[in-house]
């Protein structure tokens, strides 16, 4: 899913802000940031269904089941009636709300409305999401993605090629896809799940606060988030440009789609983890948290050092018409915490399984809040629009790079009962890892000008070579690298 939506992305951006304009495609990255700000309203409820059905499952409590799933799908439905009509007033209203050029304030209507209308039915319906996570069958959930990206590489083909450029497209083609999604997860359930009914008499309203109580804490999380780096294009179009919200917005595509695939394989591991959890075996769930943070610094140090060294000259050749060396700067900002947060996206498990969350809630709230004001209050101390875009995308990076070296691990370890250092060996080594690969690229940039496309992907492959020979024997243990060795073979048979 994440090559396919990268390779769409890699293809599409250029010919977007050639064709219609970086402050155009500013906007899809807004609206996906104002769907965020909903979602806040919404995770206290769904957050820790996964959890909850999970562990009803496999203590075989199928009447307990059925009541979560029919809880949470009514619920749900009663929640997106406001929802719909607040997105409804946000369409409408988008000129009062942002500053946005009238030349394009129809085509952003359009994209915002099936944004929106995507978004509120998958809400509807994300009861059937948990199938394939409950029944650890995250193959079909990757070969549905697969398969809905496929779909939307088709429409957007046809749409462009037969029809005249426009935004909207993106979000039409987004639409459909969700739509592909609910179907498959609805079969998926009935295949994986025969035993679960979505009735009425099902309805438990105590089972909808027990899950609200325990996912309100996941709320605070995601707000966050939200005033962490979430602001970021709002801010930007506010109080600096809507050009510039353009300019933030191209520089935060490739980290994004990055960070999203790193968040998604993250994810994997959590079924494991949450049976692991519910069997009390501790010890494995530390083994398998340690090899899991390996393996994704395995893979994270190579995008992490390439972008670092090569990416203006990525851009240069990416987006030929922007300034390619202030979206490397902007981005190298961005990612400043990547080195130490991605390879730990697993750790964010922790507190949801252990339903362990409002410790980690408030302090993540309070890193929030400090963020958005410091924000605010440099943005005060200059005029300069490069400065204060980069005040922007910094600030919320430092936070960040402060959290994933003190808390993320500490608090983690400590709501397993593991010693607090647990993890400190591991993200130590990944940080090496990137600073030794980050100077390997810089000497190989001294001997090789990446002035085009052929001569940029040979770097890359090098850089990617030498990446996986110094880490499969620095950062990888022997049951990582025999892990790698059987899925290889696997595919090799």
């Amino acid at each position: 899913m994440f090559a396919s939506n990268f390779a769409i992305s890699f293809f599409l951006t250029p010919f977007i802000i050639k064709n219609i304009g970086r402050e155009a495609y500013g906007f899809v990255g807004l609206a996906n940031n104002f769907i965020n700000y909903i979602t806040v309203l919404t995770t206290a409820l769904n957050s820790m269904f996964g959890r909850f059905v999970t562990i009803s499952i496999y203590r075989e409590e199928e009447l307990k089941t059925n009541k979560y799933f029919s809880s949470v799908f009514f619920a749900n439905i009663f929640v997106s009636i406001p929802l719909t009509v607040a997105s409804v007033f946000v369409v409408i209203f988008i000129n009062k709300l942002v500053n946005i050029s009238n030349a394009i304030l129809t085509d952003v209507q359009i994209l915002w409305a099936f944004l929106f209308a995507e978004f509120i039915t998958g809400l509807i319906f994300s009861v059937f999401t948990v199938a394939t996570f409950t029944k650890n069958r995250l193959d079909l959930a990757s070969l549905r993605n697969i398969e809905s990206s496929a779909i939307r590489v088709v429409i957007l083909v046809v749409m462009f090629r037969l029809l005249k450029p426009s935004v909207w497209f993106l979000g039409f083609a987004a639409f459909i896809c969700g739509m592909y999604v609910v179907f498959m997860n609805i079969y998926y359930t009935k295949k994986l799940l025969p035993e679960v009914k979505i009735k009425k008499k099902y309805f438990d309203f105590k089972m909808v606060v027990e899950l609200i109580t325990s996912g309100i804490w996941n709320s605070v999380n995601k707000l966050s988030g939200i005033l962490s780096n979430g602001l970021d294009l709002l801010i930007t179009n506010l109080f600096v440009t809507s050009q510039a919200m353009g300019i933030v917005s191209i520089s935060k595509t490739v980290p994004t789609y990055i960070l999203s695939a790193f968040s998604t394989i993250s994810s994997l591991f959590a079924p494991e983890l949450t049976i692991s959890y519910a069997k009390n075996d501790f010890e494995d769930m530390r083994k398998q948290l340690l090899s899991a943070i390996k393996m994704l610094g395995f893979f994270s140090s190579i995008p992490i050092s390439f972008i670092y060294i090569f990416g203006k000259e990525f851009y240069s050749l990416w987006v030929p018409t922007e300034d390619a060396a202030l979206l490397h700067m902007l981005t190298v900002l961005g990612m400043l915490a990547a080195a130490v947060g991605w390879p730990l996206e697993p750790l964010w498990n922790i507190f949801t399984i252990t339903n362990k969350v409002k410790q980690s809630s408030l302090f993540l709230l309070s890193n929030a809040v400090l963020s958005t004001l410091l924000v605010f209050i440099l943005l005060n101390f200059t005029d300069n629009e490069t400065t204060k875009m980069c005040i922007v995308v910094g600030v919320s990076t430092t936070i960040s790079v402060i959290r994933s070296v003190t808390f993320l691990p500490m608090y983690g370890a400590k709501c397993l009962n593991f010693k607090l250092t647990t993890f400190f060996p591991t993200i130590i080594k990944n940080t090496v890892s990137i600073v030794v690969i980050s100077l390997s690229s810089l000497l190989l940039k001294q001997f090789v000008s990446a002035d085009t496309w052929f001569k940029l992907i040979l770097c890359g492959v090098i850089v990617s070579a030498f990446s996986c020979i110094f880490n499969w024997f620095f950062l990888l243990g022997k049951a990582e690298r025999n892990k790698i060795i059987i899925k290889l073979s696997k595919i090799v048979k």
